[in-house]
């Protein structure tokens, strides 16, 4: 009986011991996870990493090349460049005007090529002496799954690596802010598919209002577009209430035809908010990020909205009168 006891007491202290090993991993993996310098990785607690699965027989290279690498890691890869939507850095951009998207072709980018927006991951080849670029012809439009929105993003692939028997993309999305991914989680969009798409063009609008974010706020929640976005999402208390830094919303929205989440809160000191759409399977997003300098009193605007494929100038027209609706109110006080 006493050794039954002791076997006992030994197997579950072992698997105490094994239980704590596994969650001390799992921390370790997040804080590699959230060690970018940047205030959007926040934006990770609210949502999920991109993830879609797909052949990478879609990635078509030249034969006198390695090709990518398959890794059968799920947890999150520890080379840079994570989900970052607010990084307006990366603007939004019309998935027929690849022309215009800046890109490194064929090598690593240089720290300047890093901070122009040219490319998105920094390879430490000393760390990592077998990192190589992967040979493709860039930029190139994909899909990627968002399974906290429940919908598939467009993204434009900038940057193709292999490293330590992985192979990363970084990409940045059609409607602005950019991200990174292993290769079995994007699909290739082919050039047929892509011409079938037609134009799919942004509003962007990026603005210095001299006024505060509490000025923005309380200029935003008296015009139309807040009052209905509180009766779209049933929040209009939130949306229409006096400025307070601390109050945050999530929104979500399923009805016939059109299904919706989002959020509005304060990041990291800056106020933003993202909307997602799934119209019929027609993914649109809205997103606002407002950036005060206390030292100055003035407030860098972005907004973005669509993509508009069939009335892009009415579209333009309706929120540069609100943009500029705001600015004069916020400004005024």
């Amino acid at each position: 009986m006493i050794l039954q006891l002791f076997i006992y007491f030994s197997h579950s202290l072992t698997q105490i011991i094994k239980t704590i090993f596994l969650v001390l991993i799992e921390i370790q993996i997040m804080i590699k996870r959230f060690s970018i310098p940047s205030f959007s990785s926040i934006l990770l607690i609210f949502v999920l990493n991109s993830c879609q699965n797909s052949s990478t027989a879609q990635l078509k290279t030249q034969a006198k090349y390695p090709g990518p690498v398959t890794s059968v890691k799920e947890e999150p890869h520890q080379y840079g460049g994570w989900y970052c939507p607010d990084n307006f850095g990366f603007v939004p951009v019309d998935i027929q005007q690849l022309s215009k998207v800046p890109v490194v072709n064929g090598r690593f980018p240089t720290k300047q090529e890093l901070q122009s927006n040219m490319s998105l991951i920094d390879v430490d080849t000393s760390k990592y002496s077998d990192a190589r670029v992967l040979k493709m012809d860039l930029p190139r439009v994909a899909r990627i799954n968002n399974q906290s929105l429940g919908m598939t993003e467009l993204i434009i692939v900038i940057q193709a690596i292999v490293v330590q028997k992985d192979t990363i993309l970084g990409y940045r999305f059609a409607n602005g802010g950019n991200g990174s991914a292993r290769i079995n989680k994007v699909t290739f969009v082919s050039k047929d598919e892509l011409a079938a798409m037609g134009s799919q063009p942004f509003y962007y609008s990026k603005s210095i209002l001299n006024a505060s974010t509490k000025d923005i706020w309380n200029a935003m929640r008296k015009t139309e577009y807040f009052k209905q976005l509180g009766k779209k999402f049933g929040k209009q208390e939130f949306f229409t209430s006096e400025w307070n830094s601390k109050s945050e919303a999530r929104l979500s929205l399923d009805t016939i035809g059109e299904k919706a989440k989002g959020y509005v809160g304060m990041v990291y000191g800056n106020y933003y908010m993202q909307i997602d759409y799934n119209r019929n399977g027609f993914h649109y997003s809205e997103k606002m990020l407002m950036m005060e300098n206390p030292k100055d009193k003035t407030t860098e605007f972005f907004f973005e909205g669509g993509p508009y494929p069939k009335d892009f100038e009415k579209q333009k027209l309706d929120l540069d009168n609100w943009v500029n609706s705001v600015k004069k109110a916020s400004e005024s006080r």
